[in-house]
């Protein structure tokens, strides 16, 4: 059994550790850490059987790093001090959780419950976490944030916060509405495949835009967009179509 743990509190990573070393000595733990940014580098490559996550960290919480990870490789158990209205979530989706401060006994009954569940092929499913995820988006528990990379680590942004991101060599210029610019060490194709599900759109091999601040479209000279911060930006000719048919559709709509 390999075993991952992530909490923003170092006493509440020490205890799960001390839980599964008498209880389940044969457990290998691979991976334990409190900084959320860590464990979304790490946890794809120590693939872990089970993670004991918890819901409530800055920067990005529990659920949050959840939606950037694939949970199809391992299994969750919440650690969380949260309401009973999100116990409640978790209930209704199937999903384990150990209410803080953990007891023993309880961290016992759950992993001896979710080792049964793995033998007998009835695991948690990975449209069981994407319902529990949506669920939070709904009700406003969930934002849609992603962790950039930065210079000192990774920061954490949400994608309504994005106003467009521009190629610059293996580089990417990534610019927001409180008129930040951040330098990130990833290109615009890598960021183009992670924000895709944000309806972001690639309108030329150099720009990546967040159609939410698009301003005006010109025709002329090619064809470019003005952007909520005044910031012309070309439009290839694959995508004027694309474009236009955005704009109707808002004309439409208001």
């Amino acid at each position: 059994m390999r075993v991952a743990i992530v909490d923003d509190e170092v006493h509440c990573v020490e205890g799960l550790v001390l839980h599964v070393k008498s209880k389940f000595p044969e457990a290998e733990i691979v991976f334990k850490g409190t900084k959320p940014e860590d464990a979304l580098v790490s946890i794809p490559n120590v693939k872990p059987d089970l993670l004991f996550l918890d819901v409530e960290m800055p920067g990005m919480n529990g659920f949050e790093l959840l939606d950037q990870l694939s949970v199809e490789n391992f299994d969750v158990i919440f650690t969380t001090a949260y309401s009973q209205y999100a116990a409640q979530a978790f209930k209704a989706n199937a999903v384990n959780y150990l209410l803080k401060p953990i007891d023993e006994t309880e961290f016992e009954t759950a992993v001896l419950q979710w080792k049964k569940e793995r033998e007998m092929k009835k695991t948690l499913s990975s449209e069981n976490m994407n319902e529990l995820l949506n669920h939070m988006k709904r009700e406003g528990i969930l934002k849609n944030k992603i962790a950039v990379p930065v210079t000192e680590g990774y920061e954490f942004i949400e994608t309504n916060e994005i106003l467009y991101c521009q190629s610059q060599n293996n580089y990417t210029l990534l610019f927001t509405v409180d008129n930040r610019k951040l330098v990130l060490s990833k290109t615009l194709k890598e960021f183009e495949k992670l924000l895709d599900k944000y309806f972001f759109i690639r309108i030329h091999k150099s720009y990546l835009i967040n159609p939410n601040y698009m301003k005006k479209y010109y025709r002329n000279d090619g064809g470019y967009l003005v952007m909520q911060d005044g910031k012309s930006i070309p439009v290839s000719k694959s995508k004027k179509d694309l474009i236009t048919n955005l704009f109707d559709a808002i004309t439409k709509t208001a």
